[in-house]
């Protein structure tokens, strides 16, 4: 009998990267954050979209862009977990008379997989994750920008003649469609707010007698706020709030799924230290499966950046500082870099690499 490893594909694909309510969703991959500047930044971009980020984190940020742009990115992800694993992003902005059109490509894969029988190599093949994304956005006012995005998702995590020869059914491959919609709002001189709902979309399927996994529909909302600006001197911050609504079935709720008490999230050190979930209504544990991102910026004289940022996701054990910083060549071309692996309970490294131009 043939000795295959498509439980660990499916493990890499869906459940390794986020955890929680997110980990009941499938195409998981679209929830890893592109861009080495996003990433120092604690991965609070919402409020911020200027590049050609915007259609990964907030369409609308497209609006307010008036020149074109393109951003590459490649990280060995997370080697400890799988050294053959690795994630590109390549995202761009035209800016044209009638609006603001963007896309963007998202690839990951786990590397080489392989199916044995009698210990003799039957069959290789790579799993990958692929997102592609058409954005659109206009500038209703000066200060005021709405967009959205549309989206292919597809998913292979092994061959047909794999699945059925482990007698789960047929499939091993999943696509879908999604939307995103984004705002984004000047609220002042120094002040921007953001706002985007994405991968909204019908679900994947993976195995064609197997059940549909819901998209990690993901809500962020951000802030950005500058708190110095000269010329040579430039201080921002910028924070968001990220909630994925997953799994969530709203029509077996009751009464005592909404009992929140204040007093139980007190305990929720004790998950930390013992390991141990404390009793929590549904409400609770959704509030505590909310996302929260804080960055700050600082950038000498358009040329030089450092940036350090701050990620928690609770349930998900995701929580520390990130780093980053860059360089700006000619105030077009620029090279970033943004580190998280702070952030996971093991140890690993994850360094991003961006590079960006703008003309």
């Amino acid at each position: 009998m043939k000795k295959i490893l498509v439980f660990i594909v499916f493990l890499f694909s869906t459940t390794v990267l986020v955890f929680s309510t997110a980990s009941q969703a499938g195409a998981i991959f679209l929830m890893i954050y592109p861009g080495s500047r996003a990433v120092g930044l604690g991965n609070a971009y919402t409020a911020i979209s200027d590049d050609a980020l915007a259609s990964y984190y907030n369409p609308a940020g497209l609006g307010l862009q008036e020149k074109r742009d393109i951003v590459l990115m490649h990280v060995e992800w997370l080697p400890a977990l799988s050294p053959d694993m690795y994630y590109e992003y390549a995202g761009a902005v035209v800016p044209t008379k009638y609006g603001v059109f963007g896309g963007s490509l998202i690839y990951l894969t786990t590397g080489e997989t392989s199916a044995t029988e009698s210990n003799d190599e039957t069959a290789t093949w790579n799993t990958f994750d692929l997102a592609v994304t058409l954005s659109y956005a206009y500038k209703l006012k000066e200060n005021l920008s709405v967009g959205a995005s549309g989206k292919f998702i597809y998913s292979f995590l092994a061959p047909d003649w794999v699945v059925q020869d482990f007698d789960i059914g047929s499939g091993g491959q999943g696509r879908s469609v999604a939307l995103d919609l984004g705002v984004i709002y000047n609220a002042g001189k120094t002040t921007t707010l953001g706002a985007s709902l994405s991968n909204i979309g019908p679900g994947i399927q993976y195995i064609a007698e197997g059940s549909i996994d819901d998209l990690p529909c993901a809500l962020r909302l951000g802030i950005k706020q500058m708190i110095l600006e000269n010329k040579l001197n430039k201080l921002l911050f910028t924070t968001d709030i990220t909630k994925v609504f997953a799994g969530i079935e709203l029509d077996s709720l009751n009464d005592s799924d909404f009992v929140f008490e204040i007093s139980k999230l007190a305990l929720k050190k004790n998950r930390l230290e013992n390991d141990t979930i404390p009793p929590l209504s549904m409400l609770e544990a959704e509030f505590l499966d909310t996302w929260l991102s804080f960055g700050l910026e600082y950038l000498y004289y358009d040329l030089f950046a450092l940036r350090t940022g701050y990620f928690l996701d609770y349930f998900g054990e995701r929580m520390g500082f990130t780093f980053g910083g860059g360089v700006v060549v000619k105030n077009s071309i620029r090279i970033d870099l943004g580190v998280d692996q702070d952030i996971y309970n093991f140890d690993t490294t994850n360094y991003r690499i961006s590079i960006g131009f703008r003309w």
